[in-house]
């Protein structure tokens, strides 16, 4: 048996495969009246549907879609019929068989046995028969014996019923028990249900029929999105001997649809379209209050059992992966003559949208339903340039390698894995993945360790220089911090090596480097050439400058020594150790001035607490007299230290002005 023709070519690619899952459930049946003609595969995870429908005369027409997609057609369904509108779209609800059996008098678990059925009908007419007796009348109930304890036989369950003349019989229900429902109404139910029933233990599917205007023969067509597998890609990268290289892209497609595609014409789009979901086909209801029944009458009145008082007042919160890829090759059991790899037939047709790459398979695609397809898309020559790439924040001392691409395609080349042949017969190098690839734009891919090339990371410590100026009488210091890393790397033995260290970024630090040959978001990339057997080293640099500005008039002694400190120039230096001199004369001039007023006012205070005295005593006595002397001699010290108070300010006055003056002067 036939189960996917594909027409794109006999032998795409040498060894080439086809990937082919096992189906999952039952395809759905197509014909030629109505067929999925195109469809349109996102790596958002979504496929849009083009399905086409031969309308011979007829008001509307279905079709059966698996049930996982009907919340996907009711969201998204698009009718494009050329002779009119469409009227409506109808299906079954997601639970017919709970829907079916609301209306009946019985349940699914009642159908299993005859006695519980019998006993679901009550009230409907009936003629039952059993052990050669019949007995015919309106089901009044069926009797169960319990479950006998002492290991009797069960008894059997016993059915009552009420004969049209108005007597009451029972009869025994064996295994031989014959049943009539004289209700036709009850009897089509009975058979309505069973046959629900038996399809709901297999409800994958749901018939969507269409309502339409006309009545003409035409084409009708239905779009649809429904959820699809992420197509993939699967890149083959052959390396030339010198900076060229071969670039094969594969498309890994999978049939998810529920039906085989016959002749379907396959759009791949790379877009990252923002999708959503939602269940249209789930019954919501909404929750509303319940008011209670209001009675028309009033509450009694609550009994007054207290004495009245005055009332009283009262108040109240989270390297990459360090994969170890050898170089290892594929060992063949003979050597056997290169053959390059096939040319793809056809190639897809590639546009340029404003947010995606778009390719259109060259040819229909025979899929049936549960089967995967891996085809050639692209099929193109790339500038590629080998490299080694070191990453310090990997912690290995060997760098990567890695090849440099340029898309000259013109088209975007999306996300995909990578599996990288070497030139030369090498075979097999390594895997790499590819984040998507503008059209024009260069990126690199890693694929395996180059084990031939060391490279040592020595970092030093941070060095910090500060130079200054002053106007104006403010001193603008500069910190200069200084670090550097430098990469001492040792190349191959056989052959030469470019080697590219990726240096980190440092927010607010500037960079410099002899070897810098151009910037990321995240590295800057240091480049350098290495002959056979050569060793070199890479300087790298990172200088953050930070600007202060300290007012000098102001500055205590202490911070003027400290800005002396830092500064290297000698006259800077030398002209910040006269300001600290100064200032701190000048502090001491201010110590000795609140000295001095403090020594004034411990001079009152002693004077007011002889007053006080003296008022105590007879002023013509010894002691009064001897507190008139004391009093007249802290007056003299009050008068002496008032003196040396206003020389002191002078002097404190002097001092600030000569600070100044001499600040005026730098």
């Amino acid at each position: 048996m036939k189960t996917h023709d594909l027409k794109l070519a006999p032998a795409l690619m040498t060894g080439a495969c086809l990937l082919v899952g096992l189906p999952v459930g039952t395809a759905l049946a197509q014909d030629d009246a109505q067929r999925i003609e195109a469809v349109t595969m996102s790596s958002g995870g979504v496929a849009e549907i083009h399905r086409s429908v031969r309308v011979g005369g007829a008001t509307g027409f279905d079709f059966d879609v698996p049930l996982e997609q009907v919340d996907d057609i009711l969201k998204s369904l698009i009718v494009r019929d050329p002779a009119g509108g469409v009227a409506s779209m109808s299906l079954d609800g997601l639970s017919p068989v709970d829907e079916t059996f609301r209306r009946l008098p019985f349940t699914p678990d009642d159908m299993h046995s005859l006695p519980r059925l019998l006993g679901a009908l009550q009230g409907i007419s009936v003629r039952a028969g059993s052990g050669g007796r019949t007995v015919e009348g309106v089901v009044l109930g069926v009797e169960t014996a319990p479950q006998a304890e002492d290991g009797a036989a069960e008894r059997d369950p016993i059915l009552s019923v009420m004969t049209q003349d108005g007597r009451i019989a029972v009869l025994r229900l064996r295994a031989d028990t014959e049943l009539d429902i004289l209700d036709p109404a009850v009897r089509a139910s009975l058979r309505e249900a069973a046959s629900v029933s038996g399809r709901g233990r297999t409800d994958e599917t749901r018939t969507i029929a269409i309502a339409l205007q006309g009545d003409s023969q035409r084409d009708v067509r239905l779009d649809y999105v429904v959820a699809a597998p992420v197509w993939k890609t699967a890149y083959r990268l052959m390396l030339g001997t010198g900076k060229d290289a071969r670039l094969q892209a594969w498309a890994v497609i999978e049939n998810a649809t529920g039906e085989d595609w016959r002749d379907v014409a396959v759009t791949l789009s790379s877009g990252a379209p923002v999708t959503l979901a939602q269940r249209l086909h789930q019954r919501y209801w909404h929750e509303r209050p319940q008011l209670p029944v209001l009675a028309q009458a009033a509450a009694p009145p609550r009994p007054d059992s207290f004495k009245g008082q005055a009332a009283e007042m009262a108040g109240d919160q989270a390297g990459f992966a360090n994969r170890v890829q050898s170089e290892a090759r594929l060992l063949a059991a003979a050597p056997v003559a290169a053959v390059a790899p096939s040319m793809a037939l056809a190639q897809a047709e590639a546009t340029e949208g404003e947010a995606a790459a778009i390719y259109r398979l060259p040819d229909p695609v025979d899929l049936s339903a549960g089967r995967t397809l891996s085809v050639p898309f692209m099929d193109a020559e790339l500038e590629a340039e080998r490299i080694s790439l070191f990453q310090p924040e990997s912690g290995s001392v060997h760098p990567i390698s890695a090849l440099r691409l340029e898309n000259g395609t013109g088209t975007t080349l999306p996300p995909g894995i990578v599996t990288v042949y070497a030139a030369n017969d090498e075979g097999y190098a390594g895997d790499a993945e590819l984040r998507g690839l503008p059209a024009g734009e260069s990126r690199m891919i890693s694929f395996a360790t180059d084990r031939k090339v060391e490279v040592t990371t020595s970092a030093g410590r941070d060095e910090t220089v500060f130079r200054a100026t002053v106007a104006q009488g403010v001193l603008r210091a500069t910190r200069i911090t200084r670090a550097q890393t430098t990469y001492a790397i040792a190349g191959a033995q056989d052959a030469p090596r470019t080697v590219i260290v990726e240096h980190p970024r440092r927010a607010g630090w500037r960079f410099s480097s002899t070897s810098l040959a151009e910037d990321t978001p995240t590295h800057h990339r240091l480049r350098i050439e290495l002959e056979q057997g050569a060793t070199a080293e890479i300087a790298a640099v990172n200088e953050r400058t930070e600007t202060e500005s300290i007012g000098l008039m102001d500055a205590d002694a202490e911070t003027l020594l400290y800005w002396s400190g830092q500064i290297d120039d000698a006259g800077t230096v030398e002209m910040l150790a006269g300001l600290a001199e100064r200032r701190a004369e000048i502090a001491r001039a201010q110590e000795s001035v609140a000295e001095i007023g403090q020594d004034i006012d411990r001079a009152s205070q002693n004077q007011t607490r002889i007053r006080e005295n003296l008022a105590a005593v007879p002023g013509d006595s010894a002691l009064g007299r001897r507190y008139v002397s004391m009093l007249e001699e802290e007056e003299d010290r009050i008068a002496e230290l008032a003196e040396r108070r206003r020389q002191a300010e002078a002097g404190l006055t002097r001092l600030r002005e000569e600070f100044a003056a001499f600040i005026r002067e730098l």
